[in-house]
């Protein structure tokens, strides 16, 4: 049994609240030298909250906090620092022009830009480059970086300023597999030299896979606690959400109508690095089907789906529907066709964060005017309440900022808007991304509502068991191409795989 001492991190019924919203209620946990702590639970379950009181952004309303087992208050992220605590964020808090060496400066004591400072700087970046095993260039601009090697230079600020707490939220949400191990290996060896990691992760298999321990909450509550070794995969989600794991075979197979909803040839585009992501992508999507597109990321999908749904142009091929060539037609023209979006980016593309829902609401309508002309607030204030309402998105009213909603939350309501429009084609990228179990099975639930009632749907995922569960076809994306399809139930997650790294089909 571990003393208090040996524990790195521990707390004690620590509870807060957001006016009538209880975010935590009594929570305890402990985290041990040496190990990684998982902390699961469903969106809005009050994990954010908690590490945002661990590393000072909030005040606890009650409890205590121990490092080291000295009891410690927390009032800023540069007191959680001077503790030892470092926090990895979902969006890098990076400078995006200057390479490591540089943004390192800028979090030390001596901010000089000299020579020798960077020099100084330099030489402990390798130290700890070696120590870890952390492969990053130093000298490399964090903007021509890959979304991996961002992440490794936040892990070497975080070693840099002496942290032995490290939190990591949702860290794996945009790393390919192989990125992924190379995470796990360096945070693998921070636990060996006596480190401590919270790992935050929806994806349980994952969290099987790294974690020493797990804990579970549930409506800001501690609802579990294991050891790994002792868990599997359902008794986790129980603990969640009280439900048994989404099987890949729970949704109904059916050949979609003949009926085309559009139709693409050709298609080419470039990313925002002027590198050619598409190269002439031919597609049919039907009446009443799900096609999902599969492939490592990077390989086009982004722009794709920014094509398909009317926000990119293409730079070569067509798009069009039974009534219209959209080539080179503006975003309203796509509206007007009924295609609805999804983006994978929900925070900052799907809405607009200082917005009202009321007002996020109004982004994707066509018609928002009524007999002269004026904005008809009152019919879109009711859409907006009733859509609320039937996709179940918890906030206090119409008018709450979109930015305080939790993620599963603020996917409903881009649901509730984009489904609610009756659309006929619905593009949907990575729209379980970061998602807890049960918001991920909510929102497939949705989408085979809607494919059910006619809509052709595309699904862009990472995910091959969710591919796999709701889709009719699966295109599979190699450097810009469709290189073959599948139907689910005709293939396997190991072909699916094959063709993704460009094997034959």
């Amino acid at each position: 049994m571990a003393t208090r001492e040996q524990y790195l991190l521990e707390l004690q019924g620590i509870s807060k609240s957001f006016k009538a919203v209880k975010a935590n209620d009594n929570i305890s946990l402990k985290l041990a030298k040496g190990e990684i702590l998982a902390l699961l639970g469903e969106n809005g379950a009050g994990k954010s909250t908690l590490m945002n009181i661990i590393y000072g952004i909030y005040r606890p309303d009650s409890g205590k906090i121990f490092i080291n087992g000295r009891q410690v208050k927390i009032n800023s992220p540069k007191e959680a620092m001077s503790f030892g605590i470092g926090m990895v964020h979902q969006h890098f808090m990076l400078i995006d022009r200057f390479n490591a060496i540089e943004n390192m400066i800028l979090i030390s004591e001596d901010t000089s830009l000299s020579v020798l400072n960077r020099k100084k700087v330099r030489i402990r970046l390798e130290e700890l480059k070696n120590q870890y095993n952390i492969d990053v260039d130093l000298d490399c601009p964090v903007e021509q970086l890959s979304i991996s090697m961002q992440q490794k230079v936040e892990i070497l600020k975080l070693l840099y300023r002496g942290a032995d707490i490290l939190i990591l939220d949702e860290p794996t949400a945009v790393l390919l597999p192989a990125e992924a191990e190379s995470l796990f290996r360096i945070m693998r060896n921070m636990t060996s030299m006596g480190k401590g990691v919270i790992f935050i992760s929806h994806k349980m298999d994952e969290v099987l896979e790294i974690s020493d321990r797990i804990n579970v909450l549930s409506l800001g509550k501690v609802t579990g606690e294991m050891k790994t070794a002792d868990a599997d995969k359902n008794t986790l989600i129980t603990m969640m959400s009280g439900e048994d794991a989404l099987h890949v075979d729970a949704f109904e197979k059916k050949a979609p109508e003949e009926d085309v909803l559009m139709e693409c040839e050709g298609l080419e585009a470039y990313d925002e690095r002027h590198v050619k992501t598409l190269n002439g992508v031919s597609l049919k999507v039907h009446k009443g089907e799900i096609i999902g597109i599969a492939g490592v990321e990077g390989n086009g999908q982004e722009e794709l789906a920014q094509i398909l749904a009317g926000t990119k142009y293409a730079s070569g091929g067509t798009i069009k529907t039974p009534n219209m060539d959209l080539s080179h037609r503006s975003t309203r023209r796509f509206m007007a066709e009924k295609i609805g979006y999804i983006p994978s980016d929900r925070n900052t593309t799907g809405t607009v964060s200082d917005f009202s829902l009321l007002q996020n609401w109004l982004l994707r309508k066509k018609e928002v005017t009524g007999k002269d002309g004026l904005l008809d607030t009152k019919r879109m204030r009711a859409e907006c309440i009733e859509g609320m309402k039937i996709f179940d998105v918890r906030a206090k009213d119409e008018n709450t900022r979109s930015s305080t909603l939790s993620g599963g939350n603020l996917q409903k309501f881009i649901l509730a808007r984009e489904i609610g429009n009756a659309p006929r084609i619905l593009v949907c990228s990575y729209p379980t991304r970061g998602l807890d179990v049960k918001a991920a099975r909510y929102v497939h639930n949705c989408l085979i509502e809607a494919k059910n009632n006619g809509t052709g749907i595309i699904v862009i995922s990472s995910d091959l068991e969710e591919l796999f569960a709701i889709s009719d076809r699966i295109a599979v994306l190699h450097r810009g191409k469709v290189i073959g399809e599948k139907k689910p139930e005709e293939t396997t997650a190991k072909e699916i795989v094959y063709m993704m790294m460009g094997g034959n089909a």
